[in-house]
Parts: C-alpha cells; sequence; structure tokens
C-alpha cells in the first residue's frame, strides 16, 4: 500500500444506535413521558370512572337473583285480588344445565370466562380492533357473561336511559359491577344465575322454558345443535328467536358451532354433521298458574302501555274488579257444581277425578260475568271453574244455547210488533214436530217451568206464560208474531242469528249466544230499550315501580245500541218481576235486599246439557252459565234446572255487591197506563173477577183476580173477561170440570146442608139437585157461591168470601100502547 494511504479495515466504525448515548438519553426521555402520561391518564380514568365506579357499589348484591318484580292487581277499592308474573320462567340448578349448553355458551359469549375477573381486556381490545378495520362499524361484543348478567340482573340499560347517557357510560357501571359479582359469586353460581335469568325470546325467560318452548325438551335432552341455537338467540332475542325467523337462527346457530370447534369443545367431524342438520321446533310451552281474569288484565295492560314497560314488572294495574263479589262468585260456583257431580243421576266424570295432563276437562263447568251497564267496567269475571285444569276461557271464546233463558227477549220482540201484556196463549201439549227439537215425535216438553211435575193451564195471558216459563204457550206466541219477525228482534238486542238459522226451534231457544251477548241483552230492560255496553273495560289505572302513573281512565258511557221501545223494556221487565213474585222462581230470592228493583230470569236447555241465569239491577247486569265445554254434551242429570244451579251463584255474586250497585230506582216511562185486567185471561177486569188459590195442605181459598197491567198509552179497547162473567152469569162459557182444580171456576166449591136452596135467587146460582155425600169424593152437589152472606144455610167453614156485588136494579117494562 502507498505510503500515506489508507486501508478499509482502519478506518474507524461508527456505534450502533442503541449503543449510542443520544439513544438511551431519547428512550429515558420517552419513558419518563409515558410514565407521567400512564399516570396522568389512569388519573384521568380514575377521575372520569369514579362515579360509575361509585355507583356499581350501591347494588345489593344479595339480590342478583330476584328474577322479576311482579305487577300487582288491585280491585276498584285497593285490595289485592293477584299478581301477574311476567316472565315464563321455571328455575333450573348448575347441576341441571347440560354440560353442552355451558361450552355453547362460553364459546359463544365468553371464551375467557373461566380465566377473566369479570372483565375480559383481550376481548375488549380484540373488540376494539375490529371495530377500527371495519371503519368504526361495531362487529364483535366486548361484554363477559358477568357484565351481562350484571346489565340484567340491575335493569342497567333502562336505567342508563332514564339518566340519558350512553351505551359506553353504561359499560363502565357493568364492568365494575362485573368485577365486585365476581370477588362475591363463584363461577358456577354466576353461570346458574345467567341462565336462570337471561331473556331468551318469544316471552321465555331461562334454559328450561326456552328448552320446553322451541323444542320441546328438557334441558338435559337437548341436543349439541339445540343448545347452539339457543345461545345465539342472546344476541338479539326478538330477530333471532326461531319462531320468528329460523333462517337467522341457524345462520347464528351455525356460527357458535364453528366457535365451538375453534375452541375445541367439539371434532370437525361433528361440526360438519351438525352444519347439515335443520333447525326442528316442537314447541310445547310451559302454562303459567294464573286465572281467566288475569289473563285479560294483563293483555289489557300490555296493550295500553307497550311490551317493553310491561315486560318490566313491578307494575299496580288497577282494575273495575270488585274483590268480594269476585271471591263471592268463585266460592258459589264451585260448591253449586260440586252439588251438580253429587246429583243422583250424575253419571259425567267429576273435577275431584281430573289429573293434571290428562287432556280436556270433561267434567261440569260454569261461567260468570258481572258488567256495569252503563260504563262496560267488569266487576266479576270467572271463565271456567279451574284456569290451572283448562285455559279455554267460556266469556271469550265460548257459545251455548240459551235454552228458556231466551224467553223475555222473545217476548219483548212480540211486544215490539204489537202484542200485549193481555194477549192470550194456549198453554196445551205441543206436537214436537212443530219445532223439531231434540227429536222428531212426542210430545215437547215443558222443561222450562223448572219444576218437577207442570201442569197445563189452558188459555193463559202472555204475562203468566213468561212468569212461569212455559214452553209450548211460548212457542205458540212465536208463531203469532212470526219466527223471522222473532229473528229479527233478537237480532236488535245483539245476538247473531244467521238467516239460515231462523227456524222454529229458535223459539225454545236451542241456537246458541255468547255470555257476553247475553249480558248486554238482559241490561235493555233496565235501561229504557238500550242494550249494555257493548266494549268490556278492565283495567282503570297503570303505575310503575316507581309511582308514576302510566295510564289513568275514567269510566265513560259506552257505546250502546236501541233495541226497544222505552215502554216494551218496561212491560218485561215488570213481568219478570212478577216472575219473583208469582211465577216458577217464587221464593228463590226472598232473601234479596229490599231495595233490589232489579228481576233476573232462569233458563234451561231442553236437554239438561246446560241452564242459565240472566238477571240485573238499575246499575249492575250479570250472566251465570253452567253446563259441559264439549259440544253435544249430555244431560247433567234429568232436571238439571237453571234455578237449582246457576241461580244460587248469580245470587250469591249479586248479594256481595256494595248496596250502591243493587238499590236504585227502574222508572216507568210516561207512555204506560195501567189498566185493571184479570190474572187469569189477561182482559179487562170484572167486579166478578175471582180466583180459587189452593196452598198445600190447605183449603182453597178466594183471591180477587184482578191485576195491574201495563198497556201502552193508546192501545186499542180490551175486551172484558169473558170467563168470570159468563160463568156467574149463566153464559154461554162452559166451566171445565178439573176435580180439584177450580182456577178457572175461581170459586171454592161448597156443599148443602139440605136438599133445597131456601129463598129468591136473584144472581142465578147453580142450585144442587142433592146434598153431596160426605164420603163421596165425587162432590155432586157442588155449587159455587157469588155473595156474601147470601146462603146461610151452606157450610162454609172458618171462611167466607169476599166477592162484593151489586143489587139488581128496579125491573122496568116498556108497554107499547095501539
Amino acid at each position: 500500500m502507498a505510503a500515506g494511504g489508507h486501508s478499509w479495515s482502519s478506518k474507524r466504525r461508527k456505534p450502533r444506535f442503541y449503543k449510542r448515548k443520544g439513544f438511551w438519553v431519547g428512550i429515558f426521555l420517552l419513558s419518563i413521558l409515558a410514565a407521567v402520561g400512564a399516570v396522568m391518564g389512569w388519573e384521568m380514568f380514575l377521575q372520569y370512572s369514579k362515579p360509575y365506579r361509585e355507583r356499581a357499589m350501591t347494588y345489593d348484591l344479595e339480590r342478583i337473583n330476584d328474577l322479576e318484580v311482579p305487577s300487582i292487581i288491585l280491585d276498584r277499592n285497593d285490595q289485592e285480588i293477584g299478581r301477574i308474573f311476567v316472565e315464563n320462567r321455571s328455575l333450573i340448578s348448575y347441576e341441571e344445565i347440560p354440560p353442552s349448553f355451558i361450552q355453547a355458551l362460553k364459546a359463544g359469549e365468553d371464551s375467557r370466562f373461566d380465566r377473566h375477573r369479570g372483565i375480559d381486556y383481550i376481548g375488549i381490545a380484540r373488540a376494539g380492533l375490529k371495530m377500527i378495520s371495519n371503519r368504526g362499524e361495531v362487529t364483535q361484543g366486548a361484554s363477559t357473561i358477568t357484565q351481562q348478567l350484571a346489565r340484567d340482573a340491575y335493569g342497567l340499560k333502562a336505567e342508563a336511559r332514564q339518566r340519558k347517557e350512553s351505551g359506553f357510560q353504561r359499560k363502565f357501571v357493568e364492568m365494575f359491577l362485573a368485577q365486585r359479582i365476581e370477588e362475591r359469586y363463584s363461577k358456577k353460581e354466576i353461570l346458574g344465575f345467567f341462565v336462570n335469568r337471561s331473556f331468551l325470546g318469544s316471552g321465555y325467560y331461562g334454559l328450561r322454558s326456552a328448552a320446553l318452548g322451541y323444542f320441546g325438551k328438557e334441558p338435559k335432552d337437548l341436543s349439541i345443535p339445540e343448545c347452539a341455537s339457543i345461545v345465539t338467540i342472546l344476541r338479539n332475542p326478538f330477530e333471532i328467536s326461531p319462531l320468528n325467523n329460523i333462517d337467522v337462527n341457524k345462520r347464528g346457530r351455525d356460527h357458535v358451532l364453528r366457535r365451538m370447534h375453534a375452541e375445541g369443545m367439539i371434532s370437525m367431524k361433528e361440526l360438519t354433521t351438525f352444519l347439515a342438520t335443520p333447525v326442528q321446533l316442537n314447541p310445547k310451552p310451559l302454562k303459567r298458574g294464573t286465572s281467566h281474569v288475569y289473563e285479560l288484565i294483563a293483555a289489557e295492560a300490555r296493550h295500553l302501555i307497550g311490551e317493553d314497560a310491561f315486560a318490566r314488572g313491578g307494575l299496580v294495574i288497577r282494575t273495575t274488579l270488585i274483590k268480594s263479589v269476585q271471591d263471592a262468585a268463585q266460592d258459589a260456583l264451585e260448591k253449586s257444581l260440586v252439588k251438580v257431580e253429587a246429583q243422583e243421576g250424575y253419571k259425567q266424570p267429576k273435577k275431584s277425578d281430573y289429573k293434571r295432563g290428562s287432556g280436556a276437562t270433561k267434567y261440569v263447568q260454569g261461567a260468570l260475568l258481572m258488567v256495569d251497564h252503563e260504563t262496560g267496567e267488569v266487576l266479576a269475571y270467572l271463565g271456567g271453574r279451574d284456569h290451572a285444569h283448562s285455559q279455554y276461557n267460556f266469556i271469550e271464546e265460548g257459545r251455548k244455547p240459551m235454552g228458556t233463558a231466551l224467553f223475555p227477549f222473545l217476548v219483548a220482540s212480540g211486544f215490539e210488533k204489537g202484542l200485549t201484556p193481555a194477549t192470550a196463549v194456549e198453554d196445551e201439549p205441543m206436537d214436537n214436530r212443530s219445532i223439531m227439537v231434540g227429536g222428531r215425535e212426542g210430545i215437547l216438553g215443558e222443561w222450562g217451568a223448572e219444576i218437577a211435575q207442570p201442569r197445563y193451564q189452558g188459555e193463559i195471558p202472555i204475562r203468566r206464560a213468561l212468569e212461569q216459563s212455559k214452553v209450548a204457550a211460548m212457542v205458540r206466541f212465536g208463531t203469532k208474531v212470526g219466527v223471522d219477525r222473532m229473528a229479527d228482534g233478537l237480532r236488535a238486542f245483539g245476538f247473531d242469528v244467521p238467516a239460515s238459522e231462523v227456524l222454529p226451534r229458535l223459539l225454545v231457544g236451542s241456537d246458541a249466544a255468547s255470555l257476553p251477548q247475553a249480558v248486554s241483552a238482559i241490561a235493555t230492560f233496565a235501561r229504557s230499550g238500550e242494550t249494555g255496553a257493548r266494549q268490556a273495560t278492565y283495567v282503570t289505572r297503570i303505575d310503575d315501580n316507581h309511582g308514576q302513573i302510566l295510564i289513568k281512565r275514567t269510566a265513560e258511557p259506552s257505546t250502546r245500541r236501541i233495541a226497544l221501545n222505552p215502554a216494551t223494556a218496561y212491560q218485561v221487565h215488570d213481568m219478570l218481576r212478577g216472575t219473583m213474585r208469582d211465577g216458577n222462581l217464587k221464593g228463590q230470592l226472598d232473601d234479596m235486599p229490599a231495595s233490589f228493583q232489579g228481576a233476573v230470569k232462569t233458563g234451561s236447555t231442553f236437554d239438561f246439557s246446560g241452564c242459565w241465569s240472566l238477571g240485573y239491577s238499575s246499575r249492575v247486569s250479570c250472566g251465570v252459565w253452567c253446563g259441559f265445554f264439549q259440544g253435544g254434551a249430555p244431560a247433567m242429570y234429568e232436571g238439571a234446572f237453571g234455578k237449582d244451579i246457576a241461580l244460587p251463584i248469580w245470587k250469591a255474586a249479586m248479594q256481595a255487591l256494595p248496596k250502591k250497585y243493587l238499590q236504585g230506582e227502574i222508572r216507568r216511562p210516561s207512555s204506560l197506563e195501567e189498566i185493571d185486567v184479570c190474572r187469569v185471561s189477561g182482559m179487562r177486569a170484572t167486579p166478578h173477577c175471582y180466583e180459587s188459590v189452593a196452598e198445600e195442605g190447605q183449603p182453597a181459598k178466594l183471591r180477587d183476580a184482578r191485576r195491574k197491567e201495563l198497556f201502552r198509552t193508546g192501545t186499542e179497547s180490551i175486551a172484558s173477561c169473558h170467563l168470570h162473567t159468563a160463568a156467574l152469569a149463566g153464559g154461554s162459557t162452559p166451566i171445565r170440570d178439573r176435580g180439584a182444580d177450580l182456577t178457572v171456576t175461581d170459586a171454592r166449591p161448597v156443599h148443602a146442608r139440605e136438599p133445597l136452596l131456601i129463598g129468591n135467587d136473584p144472581y142465578q146460582a147453580e142450585v144442587p139437585d142433592k146434598v153431596a155425600d160426605a164420603d163421596d169424593d165425587q162432590s155432586h152437589g157442588i155449587f159455587f157461591q157469588s155473595m156474601e152472606n147470601a146462603f146461610d144455610n151452606l157450610n162454609l167453614g172458618d171462611e167466607q168470601a169476599q166477592l162484593p156485588l151489586m143489587s139488581p136494579g128496579k125491573l122496568e117494562i116498556e108497554i107499547e100502547i095501539d
């Protein structure tokens, strides 16, 4: 190498960057800055998160498993009558949770569940990176199972909305609360809380409810794909429910299955098989133990305030019901139907023999509906005998023949066509072919009078036919009007009468009607011809769990229809009152309060498979039905009358009402006037209208047969009674020989002591031709007393007739002189 030259090897090398003093000085300075920044950031984080951390410390961890705050149902007097548990849930222990479900839950929701202490920082970082790579779109959650439990158990979402906080702020509370939960409870306990609490779509809460609701299986019997199907619902219960969208559920299920494979929980072969398996549903949901009316109240409350507010629970629901009436009705219904089942001749299943889960109930049932007919507010409601046995609600879904309970509406329809309470009808045997009910041949039965051995009475006014519920007479009344006109009248009351069903059998109540229709219709006679409210109301006010009023409703007159002229309505009301005084319900309602001015009508069907009781006060209408749910049901027993079965239930409910609902006058319209009529013939009464009344074990007595009857002002003149006038005057109307039944002759038979009657006989009284033998039951020597103290030689016993008669006038003879 030349002198003075330099070689490459002799060159001085530069130190590497990490050996340079400046580098370490920079690192040191950056470290100081980073530490200062971290400390400052941490201090800022602590400062920012302090209120959320403090709030997280306020939650009571002992209440983490308080799964639901029930909604309380109050009656109109603020007495608790029940509770609604919104969440369809059945709790299971941790040991009952299948391992495959726990694996699917961890894979789908929190794969690091066993390694974190409530907060998965790695998961948070991963979710953040995903959000950055997706340009701000959130595609992966970072909430752990414990955080989700904290959020659901303490309602953190709802709380954040009330505080108007963001989801980011809510997450702070979740994380701090999750850490507390992890410190207090074990991983198994946390999983148990979460699995039982979680909302899993379609109204199902908790694993068991969802397993039965979607797949009809107990949790232990779920397959791995079915577990994955349920787990994926957690991401969006409404959208991913297989009952709502089975395709979306399958996509979510398959994602969970792939995550299970990625976590080493299932093999590739299993994954391939499971992915090819369709989601096959077999819903067999749990039935909650409640009552028919509670279900209706829940439905109305849910409609009024919305599903979300209702699902939070803790509501106070004030209703129109009256607890005392509801309880009395339920007790009376059960007692009456147990009595039916104990009757000789009852051959059907009994409630005491029914086993839950054995299928449809076939024992005798009953229902009651009581409504304020001005506003439509429901005061008492029994949709069936036992909701736990059958959820079938007769009030909402049932329709049954009304039998003779239909008679008041038929009478009213006839009056609207021009007939009157004095209209005479024949009460004589009728060939069943006239109406074709219960067979084609034979004599039409007289079940309507609701007595064991009814008797025919010949020609009687329609008042007596209704009061004594005479079937043949009512059928003849209906034929006077016409079946088509009767059908039109029933439609005016709100009954459904299809044109194809307008047959003569309509006149004996063979067509089906619903209890709400019947209750609305019977109110017409208390409401001057207007039907009762058509829209039922159950809920008046709802408060949330903080006491804030969510909804409040005031009672208002409801939509009604005009069915009758007010005069007709009151005429039928007066006749129904007569049913209680003198008719087939005589003595049955003597224990009703004196202030009760309403009326009631019972009814039975020709085959005794069902019976009714319909009645009202000036403010309330109430209906009771008893019978069998299934169609074509046999008789309860021979002679199963409404007055024996349904009336006691009706009466117990009405008597339980506060007085203000029972009292109140049903006013007579000015368009009616009173006319004296004969209660026997229905015609205008004369001074001779007397009838013989025989009480059991007592001799017959004479009674004034005149009574006040109501007719529309301007009604055409009514003929005078021909029965008694003709008989006493020796007219052409024959006196029928009915043995001991003297109601047609209207006088008590007496016997002459002597063969001849001494003295004048100006009133043409009938004179015997011989003295009756005291031992002769045929009593050939009968004649009829027609005036007081006229025959001193007659044996009147301890009684004398009270028949006032005018003295005969002077005999005037005109002489014509040529």
